[in-house]
């Protein structure tokens, strides 16, 4: 089984996350979603977006009070400036938020099924059968990406699952489970349901996951 996508824009789950029922002899181990709040920051860089507003804000100040010109003479453009910068960093935050909101990463014994999409629902099943390798990105306070690369043959397109990819990889996208709080902890459920599903799969060398203890290693 190939890695795959269903729409369900008009469609109820029968279970969340999920396009359908679990067969007989899957089992679900996990599920979550991504922390908005570092989604935010991470993916859309809302923190180095306000710094940039706040910079310019400074330099537009000291170049008024340098010109002998007073602040309230340029309070409504510093204001201008100030609102723009306000209104993109809570835009980007609410994009975080909704994207955060309706993405639902799910571990099976036999595969990982990422939901997303705010305005056209998507569902990419991803078998471990059809993965060359799986490792986790940490991050402080537990939080981390888990980044899943598919097998060379294997092809995702890049725009389906954005943000829930690794960036710049167009042509052949691996597809992450991004901004995960105990991401550890996630990783080892991976490991685990990867090593004991792909063990009984008769799969080259370079196919079997990268792995040890059980858990998922740290990407590069």
């Amino acid at each position: 089984m190939k890695p795959s996508e269903e729409s369900h824009y008009d469609a109820m789950e029968p279970v969340r996350g999920l396009p359908a029922r679990l067969p007989a002899g899957e089992n679900m181990l996990w599920q979550g979603e991504p922390d908005w709040r570092v989604m935010a920051t991470r993916v859309f860089h809302v923190r180095k977006l306000a710094i940039y507003f706040s910079v310019l804000l400074a330099y537009d100040i000291a170049s008024t009070l340098a010109d002998g010109e007073a602040l309230a003479d340029q309070a409504g453009s510093l204001l201008q400036l100030a609102g723009l910068g306000a209104f993109c960093v809570g835009i980007l935050c609410l994009l975080a938020y909704g994207i955060s909101r309706t993405t639902v990463y799910t571990i099976t014994s036999k595969r990982v099924v990422i939901r997303a999409g705010i305005a056209v629902p998507k569902t990419i099943n991803l078998p471990y059968a059809r993965l060359a390798s799986a490792g986790m990105r940490p991050y402080s306070d537990g939080i981390g990406d888990i980044l899943l690369t598919p097998l060379p043959e294997d092809k995702i397109a890049y725009l389906l699952l954005w943000p829930h990819v690794q960036a710049w990889k167009f042509a052949h996208a691996n597809p992450i489970l991004r901004a995960l709080p105990n991401a550890a902890a996630v990783a080892g459920i991976l490991g685990q349901a990867m090593q004991a599903e792909i063990g009984s799969v008769p799969l080259p060398e370079a196919r079997i996951p990268v792995r040890m203890a059980g858990r998922i290693t740290a990407a590069a």
